[in-house]
């Protein structure tokens, strides 16, 4: 398989919620998405009848116009009842004279299952298929689909497309009711982009709590680098109220929630920790966190190291930084 070079990317779209999808997706590798908007670059006309021949179209006619490898996807929307409608349509189903009106091709989709009377739930798939082509004419495909039903009235306002009639399996939202990060792990996008993410391997991915921490002294909470996963001090805030408990122990037991959810957002899990450090700002404090650490870790077993030191803030009392290796 060929891998990616260099940290930019050319996304064969004008659309702009794509192209933010993408670019938050491809973002934690270092590389940077322009679309062919941006670079002037026209919109072929998609004339094939699968999402594997429209994307070729669009990939190939960017990479070769910019002499950039170019990555798109042809996606839409299957709906069982509509044998599969509208599919490869489902762009068209949102045509108008003045641009695209997915409320109209929502409304349609809906009048039609009335139509045939569907019984609930309405099943259906959104499907996508990546192509990404370099100017030479070399191309990889990567194909992903999210499985769910379809529910009216539409709900919520973000994403795009058919988001707020689509309400995948496992969950209570539509699409347009989540929160974007949630969204992009989730989304056919997202099953696809696994898949062509074997063409980035080698980089480095970042990952990020969002803290205000991370952004302000400009770091990651943690890298994956091959089998590796760095997942850095980690103290024991709350990220999602930016809040800290006063009780040692249970920042410790925040510290490994945090690290926790990183080394997952990596692919690893606590048993692949091979090291840990814990930084903590009284002698004292070992034995009050200790059965914390034997809880979480006591099965593991890492080599471990332990620090007295000062921290940034008084309230924290411990830091834990781990290092993961996925056995090949």
């Amino acid at each position: 398989m060929r891998r990616l070079q260099g940290d930019r990317l050319l996304v064969a779209t004008h659309n702009r919620g794509k192209l933010e999808e993408f670019a938050a997706l491809l973002a934690p590798y270092g590389i940077t998405c322009v679309g062919t908007a941006e670079l002037g670059l026209p919109e072929p006309a998609e004339t094939e009848d699968t999402f594997l021949g429209n994307a070729r179209i669009k990939a190939h006619a960017a990479a070769r116009a910019s002499g950039l490898p170019a990555l798109a996807d042809d996606s839409g929307i299957e709906v069982e009842a509509l044998d599969g409608r509208p599919g490869v349509h489902t762009a068209d189903w949102a045509a108008t004279p003045n641009g695209r009106d997915f409320v109209q091709a929502m409304s349609r989709t809906w009048a039609e299952l009335d139509a045939v009377s569907a019984p609930t739930p309405r099943r259906a798939r959104f499907r996508a298929t990546f192509v990404l082509a370099w100017p030479d004419g070399h191309e990889q495909v990567f194909e992903g689909r999210v499985e769910g039903q379809l529910v009216w009235p539409m709900r919520g306002r973000q994403g795009h497309g058919y988001d707020p009639m689509f309400q995948p399996d496992g969950h209570g939202l539509t699409f347009a009711e989540m929160d974007p990060e949630v969204k992009n792990r989730i989304s056919h996008r997202a099953d696809a982009f696994a898949r062509f993410a074997a063409v980035l391997e080698g980089r480095a991915r970042r990952i990020s709590t969002g803290s205000p921490f991370e952004h302000a002294l400009g770091y990651s909470r943690a890298v994956v680098k091959g089998p590796w996963c760095f997942v850095s001090g980690v103290t024991g805030y709350d990220y999602a109220t930016m809040t800290i408990p006063a009780d040692p122990a249970a920042q410790a037991r925040n510290c490994f929630a945090t690290i926790t959810w990183a080394l997952e957002q990596g692919g690893f899990t606590l048993a692949d920790i091979v090291r840990v450090q814990y930084t903590i700002t009284d002698a004292a404090l070992a034995d009050t966190i200790a059965p914390v650490l034997g809880e979480v870790l006591g099965e593991i077993r890492p080599a471990a190291t332990m620090v007295v030191a000062g921290l940034i803030k008084p309230e924290m009392k411990v830091e834990i930084e781990v290092t993961a290796l996925k056995e090949q």
